[in-house]
């Protein structure tokens, strides 16, 4: 196992900060120079060679672990994950590991899809689907309450939501789209008290589901998702208006 030197990296130059400093990792990754076990230089380290603050490649490196490019060993460091390497040099998965721009298109998605199935399934659930659902909610309350995120049970939340309009292209759409919608998931139930705000939302939208009320589904569905996305990148808007955390030579950058 070997530490790659510092070296290999270059200071950052472009306005969002934590894009290129995955981007680096990523591309060190395909070009072979970062293997599977690699230790990746000290917070500090990368912070002085990027040239940015400490919190734009924390954000950086935990983006990274959600999505396994990555692993945060406590006590010994970060080190590149084991499967990194063969996932990096997939053109198509590497093109994901792009994780923020990558983001915010998977949340144009939901925008767009998730809200309409909403509706959908307020028109068309069974009773048995409606039950489905709550139970799944009644699953999320206990992991809330014993201070788990809840990401398995809120991904099969919106699941069942597909499930329940009918609709097997829309199932199968959304069932081909969750590895990659889970992230999104995963990425905003790490703040504070999101997973209790997370359940009380998915209450709202089931009890529009149960009330037969399309409209009062699809307007519970896209506050959700937006509250979602405002968390998930407001860390990127504090890193805007927050010079103070990167060096005064660059522009601020977006940090997550």
């Amino acid at each position: 196992m070997q530490a790659v030197d510092r070296k290999a990296f270059r200071a950052v130059r472009k306005t969002r900060v934590s894009e290129e400093i995955i981007e680096q990792v990523r591309d060190l990754i395909v070009s072979g120079r970062l293997q599977p076990g690699d230790r990746l230089p000290a917070e500090r380290e990368l912070a002085r060679t990027f040239r940015v603050g400490r919190s734009a490649v924390r954000e950086a490196i935990r983006a990274m672990e959600s999505l396994g490019i990555v692993e945060a060993r406590a006590g010994e460091g970060t080190f590149v994950a084991t499967l990194a390497g063969s996932h990096a040099r997939d053109p198509i998965i590497a093109t994901l590991f792009q994780t923020w721009s990558t983001q915010r298109k998977l949340f144009e998605v939901r925008r767009v899809l998730e809200p309409g199935l909403a509706a959908l399934a307020a028109r068309r659930a069974t009773a048995e689907q409606v039950e489905k659902l709550r139970g799944v909610l009644g699953e999320q309350e206990v992991q809330v309450q014993r201070g788990e995120t809840g990401v398995k049970q809120d991904t099969m939340f919106h699941f069942l939501i597909a499930e329940a309009t009918g609709n097997q292209v829309l199932l199968r759409i959304v069932d081909n789209l969750m590895d990659l919608l889970r992230k999104t998931r995963e990425t905003s139930l790490q703040h504070g008290d999101r997973p209790a705000r997370s359940l009380k939302q998915h209450r709202a939208i089931l009890s529009a589901i149960e009330a037969r009320d399309p409209a009062a589904a699809e307007r519970r569905m896209r506050e959700h998702i937006h509250a979602i996305e405002r968390l998930v990148f407001s860390s990127e808007q504090q890193a805007i208006e927050g010079p103070a955390t990167i060096a005064p030579t660059h522009v601020p950058g977006v940090s997550s």
